[in-house]
């Protein structure tokens, strides 16, 4: 009798923590729904913002993009085989986007100085009105990058609207640029 009134206190005392930790989850959600201007590198956040120098020399801030310009930007390193393929790839479409998207390309290799990726740059004249800019640990913490080919997608109201991996296709670039720039 003894060993089923106290399985029957465990039980209940399991149920309770159980509902309390749904109350919670129920609250965290109702929060973040009516808060939506959540930061963080989930889609629908709002990107952390950063500023870059440009191999140009000019300081970009994303922030300056928001309501004007969606934003894409692509983690890169000048040795990834994975890049040059994805960049050969952009190359043969960007000129139809140019205009509509702003596309930043960070190195992830802190090692990879302006005058590298000045000379990477070159080789994809079709680029050429892209911003290549050497990364900084921060915006590396701030976005999680651990590998190249990440690109974020950031709207015109600055909440990232795709994060992925990966070589994209000629194919993939256009239906992706189109979806952004729509």
């Amino acid at each position: 009798m003894k060993l089923k009134l106290l399985f029957i206190i465990c039980v209940l005392f399991l149920y309770s923590c159980s509902s309390q930790n749904n109350l919670e989850l129920k609250s965290t959600a109702s929060t973040q729904e009516l808060n939506q201007a959540v930061a963080g590198i989930g889609s629908g956040n709002i990107a952390p913002d950063f500023v870059v120098v440009s191999t140009e020399g000019k300081p970009i801030r994303l922030s300056d993009y928001r309501g004007q310009k969606p934003v894409i930007v692509y983690f890169m390193a000048t040795w990834c085989q994975y890049c040059r393929e994805d960049y050969l790839h952009l190359s043969n479409v960007y000129k139809d986007y140019q205009d509509k998207v702003v596309f930043i390309s960070i190195s992830l290799d802190l090692s990879e100085s302006i005058k590298e990726l000045m000379d990477y740059k070159k080789n994809y004249p079709e680029l050429q009105k892209t911003f290549f800019a050497p990364g900084q640990g921060q915006i590396l913490r701030d976005y999680s990058i651990t590998k190249t080919t990440t690109k974020y997608a950031v709207g015109k109201n600055g909440t990232i609207i795709y994060r992925g991996l990966g070589v994209f296709s000629e194919e993939q670039w256009k239906m992706f640029l189109d979806s952004v720039s729509g």
